[in-house]
C-alpha cells in the first residue's frame, strides 16, 4: 500500500474513533455518579406535588399526576423530567415534597437539576426542619442569574455557568451528628453544620419571583439513607 494510502486509511480510522468520543461539553461534565460512598439504601418515599397559587396551596399525588397548573404556575413531568415554572406573582411556589420524615440517621439526595434563564434567587432543592427558631429550613440550594446561572447552598458558591445545563447533585444529610454536605458532579464543594429538626426533602422551584419567570427541571432523582 503506498504511502498516501496508508495515510488516509489512519486518517479514517482517527476519524471513526472521533465519533464514539464521549461528549465533553459542559453539561455532560458535569454529570457524576449516582450515590456517594457505599452502604447506601435507596429508598421510594411517596411523593406530594405541592402547587401555590394566590396563597393557596393544592397539593397532588405524585404517582397519580403528571401535570397540574393554576394561576402563575405550572408542573409536569415527562420521559422523566420534572419541569417547575413560576410564571407571574401570583405564585411563590412549585415543589415536590417527599414524604421521607426524619430526625436522626443519615439520608442522601441525589438527581440532575436544569436550570432555565432568566431564573434568579429561587429554592430549587430543600432539606426541610429547623428546630431553632430561625426558621424552617436546613438547607437550601439557590439559583441565582449571576455569572450564566449560579448554585448556591450553605453560605457557598456551589457551581456557576449552569444555565440550560444539567448539573449532577448529591446531598449528604447526617442528622444524628447535624452535618450537611453537597456535590456536584461527584466532587464535593461544600460542608456546614446543621441544625436538629423534623427533616424531610424538597425539590422544584420556590421564592418570590424576582425575575419574568423561573424554572427548574429535575430528573433521575434519587434518595438512600443508611
Amino acid at each position: 500500500m503506498s504511502g498516501s494510502r496508508l495515510a488516509r486509511s489512519a486518517l479514517a480510522i482517527v476519524a471513526a474513533a472521533v465519533l464514539v468520543v464521549p461528549a465533553t461539553s459542559a453539561s455532560a461534565a458535569q454529570l457524576g455518579p449516582d450515590v456517594i460512598g457505599t452502604g447506601w439504601t435507596q429508598v421510594n418515599p411517596s411523593k406530594t406535588i405541592q402547587v401555590v397559587s394566590h396563597g393557596s396551596t393544592t397539593a397532588y399525588n405524585w404517582g397519580t399526576t403528571t401535570s397540574a397548573s393554576a394561576d402563575g404556575v405550572s408542573y409536569g413531568r415527562s420521559g422523566g423530567v420534572e419541569t417547575f415554572r413560576l410564571l407571574n406573582h401570583s405564585s411563590n411556589r412549585v415543589e415536590v415534597r417527599v414524604h421521607n420524615d426524619y430526625k436522626t440517621g443519615l439520608r442522601q439526595f441525589e438527581g440532575d437539576l436544569k436550570v432555565a434563564s432568566p431564573t434568579e434567587d429561587e429554592s430549587c432543592m430543600q432539606v426541610f426542619g429547623n428546630d431553632t427558631g430561625s426558621g424552617a429550613t436546613t438547607l437550601m440550594i439557590r439559583a441565582y442569574a449571576a455569572n450564566g446561572g449560579t448554585l448556591r447552598g450553605a453560605g457557598k458558591v456551589l457551581a456557576t455557568g449552569v444555565f440550560g445545563k444539567w448539573v449532577h447533585i448529591n446531598v449528604i444529610h447526617d442528622a444524628t451528628a447535624n452535618k450537611l454536605q453537597i456535590y456536584v458532579g461527584g466532587s464535593l464543594v461544600a460542608s456546614a453544620s446543621a441544625v436538629t429538626g423534623t427533616h424531610y426533602f424538597k425539590y422544584g422551584v420556590y421564592g418570590t419571583l424576582q425575575a419574568t419567570n423561573a424554572q427548574t427541571q429535575w430528573q433521575n432523582v434519587k434518595f438512600f439513607q443508611k
